[in-house]
């Protein structure tokens, strides 16, 4: 699905492209896939409520009968009850065996008191499955998005910018003619050739609702909903001055010519890189997308 998004100021996204997926019939690099889980799970946890767990990688635990070498590890005290969980990761090209989580159930009972998650980047075989949920282990594959994950869902953005410019502003002063009389000043004002930020046109001058606005704050406000030459733009004042420092000059109306110049820019963004893993709970049915933010997001059906 593509959707397209007009917008008319800039949108700065950070895009983080990752690595592709090498399939082996090994390992391609266990410990590069058990740090890749390390950092899911510190997420996870996180989402979770648990912000101050220490996620650890390959950790030594003594059991019964000898130490076990641990991919990934945390501990967790709720009350007066302390939790301990022990991730076994397989980055295998085909989904894992019931003979590797049995192996990895013995390794939880010789070690005892402690909960299990099987982490498998392509997921678990029927007979893998029925061993898991006969003991109570977790198995959740962990990956980076594919293709077929965006179904149903957006997957790229087109932005289109539009840049407008206002340029070359000629303002056009016109005096009230009253004003110029009582005031002897016989000079006929065409235009205003100040510092437009500096500038100020002061409505109800001296009284309690009087109002200021700078003559560049009023050039912001001119249309540019076309492109074009020499625009027309006419504002009209009652009761207003024109004031610069110390002079001021009582007005009726500015007129403004103007030019519009339109500039255009395109952006593609790809949510594929915003993405940074897919994770299915096979036991439970749950699935989450975590980007590259950090944010956990709902994702449909884990995969089985």
């Amino acid at each position: 699905m593509v959707f397209v998004l007009y917008l008319n100021q800039n949108t700065i996204i950070n895009n983080n492209l990752k690595s592709s997926t090498q399939e082996m019939n090994m390992p391609k690099n266990g410990e590069e896939y058990e740090l890749f889980v390390q950092d899911i799970y510190k997420i996870l946890n996180c989402a979770d409520g648990l912000k101050d767990v220490v996620v650890q990688h390959d950790v030594k635990i003594e059991g019964v009968s000898r130490e076990h070498q641990i991919d990934v590890y945390w501990q967790f005290t709720c009350g007066t009850v302390t939790y301990r969980v022990a991730v076994e990761c397989k980055d295998y090209k085909n989904p894992v065996t019931a003979e590797k989580i049995e192996a990895f159930r013995a390794t939880l009972l010789d070690i005892g008191d402690i909960h299990g998650i099987f982490a498998a980047r392509n997921g678990f075989q029927s007979g893998a499955q029925k061993v898991a949920k006969t003991y109570g282990i977790q198995l959740v594959q962990i990956r980076e998005p594919l293709e077929s994950d965006w179904r149903g869902y957006i997957k790229d953005i087109h932005i289109n910018y539009t840049f407008r410019f206002v340029v070359n502003v000629r303002p056009h002063i016109y005096v009230n003619k009253e004003w110029i009389e009582e005031n002897e000043i016989k000079q006929k004002i065409a235009g205003f050739k100040e510092k437009s930020d500096q500038t100020y046109i002061v409505k109800n001058k001296g009284l309690t609702n009087e109002d200021r606005i700078t003559v560049k704050q009023l050039i912001d406000k001119l249309p540019s909903d076309e492109e074009g030459r020499d625009r027309r733009y006419l504002f009209e004042f009652d009761n207003a001055y024109l004031e610069y420092e110390d002079e001021y000059i009582k007005i009726d109306k500015i007129e403004f010519t103007y030019d519009v110049e339109f500039s255009y820019d395109t952006q593609h963004i790809s949510m594929m890189n915003m993405a940074r893993a897919i994770v299915n709970n096979v036991i439970t049915g749950e699935s989450f997308l975590i980007d590259i933010t950090g944010n956990v997001k709902n994702w449909g059906k884990a995969e089985k």
